[in-house]
């Protein structure tokens, strides 16, 4: 089983692109659909952003309201990158502030088309057990110089927020 580090993380500022997508049931989902290629899009344009802090790629998760919703499973998706602030944000882009918070902070082994793995060992294994409940800040995916989208040798983080029970 996954054993995460429970750490204090900062204020995160992003700013990347957006797009909903459906988890569940597996037949709904359409991560894999809308997450991919709304990376490619944030490639081709992450030279708009004037502010950005190191190198590293940041995927955020978050659910709106469910009256806001187009689907009881739906949640949004940014591609994006650390900057210092969010107040210049490019034509098209979104800018969020994650607030400071506990979070679990797992490690993902391997191709990226197997994080779906990684979320339900977290999700269904871990989390039920464990002595948190998720926060609903946000989740969040960290790919850094140890990314390597097919590799077996991969590495990336994923975050959840947590409290205690």
């Amino acid at each position: 089983m996954l054993e995460p580090q429970i750490l204090e993380k900062p204020a995160l500022h992003v700013i990347g692109l957006e797009a909903p997508f459906i988890t569940a049931p597996p037949a709904e989902a359409t991560n894999f659909q809308v997450i991919g290629p709304l990376w490619q899009k944030f490639f081709a344009s992450i030279g708009q952003i004037e502010n950005r802090i190191g190198k590293e790629m940041v995927g955020v998760m978050y659910s709106k309201p469910a009256t806001k919703r187009s689907h009881p499973h739906e949640l949004q998706y940014i591609a994006a990158v650390r900057v210092e602030s969010v107040g210049k944000i490019p034509a098209g882009m979104v800018g969020r502030a994650i607030p400071a918070g506990q979070f679990a902070v797992f490690r993902h082994h391997g191709p990226i088309a197997k994080i779906r793995d990684t979320c339900r060992e977290i999700y269904q294994g871990w989390l039920p057990k464990s002595d948190y409940v998720h926060s609903d800040i946000a989740d969040i995916e960290i790919y850094d110089h140890r990314f390597c989208p097919d590799s077996d040798e991969s590495i990336m983080e994923y975050w959840i927020s947590v409290r205690q029970k």
